[in-house]
């Protein structure tokens, strides 16, 4: 019943997101379980039985589809979790941000470290590692060591599948960037911006510009030699703010 268990460890994640003070503890009361219970069959040690399933879909208010679904689910599906972990948990911006954890050197790679490094919880920091490894971006190699598998990361998501999960990734990352702007030492960071009369016919020359620029700074930062102590995010934005072409054509 794996679909069921990544389900509930997706639940965790998100009630984490609105509250930081959420612990696995709550949410074992949540759902009228035992904290020891649930940390067993979050982990795999203790089977997920139907009962079990139907016993908790009924606290989280989950439909007798929903329910029914879980119910049949086997360990042989994975496809469904795949397209559950891409839309609704790497969306979030840590999971792009532990990816970048592997470039640095002697980095210990387990949840508290993990932490501590991004300012989430241990829980959010250990499903996040389980879920890389199911999506085979990551491999453990030993001890608090991981290996990235796949470079180039930008376009794990499919565009069509995802538009949700992409808005909600960068909304996050503007989060990010007024909490840096806020508590960053001006040496450390760079917030700047332009305001300027365009032609719209030039928005397509804009956009390549834009995204020429990100792929040499990326590759800037990335060099061989270049040796990685910190975990940085680049945000562009290039919107407008009036609405003088859509008017023109009444």
């Amino acid at each position: 019943m794996d679909v069921f268990k990544n389900y509930l460890k997706q639940e965790l994640v998100r009630r984490i997101d609105k509250n930081q003070s959420y612990s696995l503890r709550a949410f074992a009361r949540h759902l009228g379980l035992n904290h020891a219970t649930l940390s067993s069959l979050l982990s795999g040690k203790r089977k997920i039985t139907a009962a079990t399933i139907s016993k908790i879909s009924k606290r989280l208010g989950l439909g007798p589809d929903e329910t029914r679904s879980f119910l049949q689910s086997t360990e042989s599906t994975p496809y469904y979790v795949l397209q559950s972990d891409n839309f609704s948990l790497m969306s979030e911006w840590y999971f792009d941000a532990i990816l970048e954890l592997t470039h640095i050197e002697n980095f210990k790679f387990n949840p508290k470290s993990i932490s501590q490094a991004l300012g989430i919880s241990a829980i959010q920091a250990r499903v996040a590692l389980e879920t890389l490894e199911r999506l085979e971006l990551l491999k453990k190699t030993k001890k608090d060591r991981y290996e990235l598998l796949h470079e180039n990361t930008t376009n794990i998501l499919d565009p069509d599948f995802t538009s949700a999960a992409h808005r909600k990734y960068q909304r996050a990352i503007l989060e990010k960037s007024i909490e840096a702007l806020e508590t960053v030492e001006r040496s450390k960071r760079d917030h700047s911006s332009l305001t300027m009369a365009i032609s719209s016919e030039d928005l397509p020359k804009a956009k390549e510009l834009i995204k020429k620029t990100r792929h040499e700074l990326n590759k800037l930062m990335q060099r061989k030699n270049a040796k990685a102590d910190e975990i940085y995010q680049l945000q562009v934005s290039f919107f407008p703010v009036s609405q003088i072409s859509n008017k023109g054509s009444k």
